[in-house]
């Protein structure tokens, strides 16, 4: 490696950045200036050219505000199913525990029936029964 190599291509590379920075500025200026003066970059695009873009536009928003409508639609659908099967649900729990307190009542009833209809006696008759029945 030459020192005069090595001179030469830090030269260089200075000129590069050097001029980089230069366009930048260049660049900076221009677009400063064209809009002082009202001018725009894209000076290709006429006013009929812009409506229809912008037609293009509208259309493409009407086609994503439909599809927003719709995903909308379609939870609040989903929601109200959900809570009219948690309704449902509810109202068959409610129905079961009914049930299961009427048979509950009615089995209270049975026990208190054959209470009353047996008398102590009675009962004391059927042990004895019951453990000298195989006896004789």
């Amino acid at each position: 490696m030459d020192a005069g190599s090595v001179a030469a291509g830090v030269a260089e590379s200075a000129h590069s950045a050097g001029s980089g920075i230069a366009g930048e500025l260049k660049q900076i200026g221009k677009s400063a200036f064209s809009q002082l003066l009202g001018h725009s970059e894209n000076g290709d695009l006429k006013h009929g050219d812009i409506k229809e873009l912008a037609k293009a536009d509208d259309k493409f928003s009407q086609v994503a505000e439909e599809e927003q409508k719709a995903k909308v639609k379609a939870i609040y659908e989903e929601y109200y199913l959900r809570k009219k099967k948690q309704e449902q649900m509810e109202a068959q729990r409610e129905k079961q525990e009914e049930e299961a307190e009427k048979l509950e009542e009615l089995n209270e009833v049975r026990v208190a029936a054959t209470q009353r209809t047996t008398s102590p006696q009675i009962a004391k008759t059927r042990a004895e029964i019951g453990r000298n029945y195989g006896q004789e």
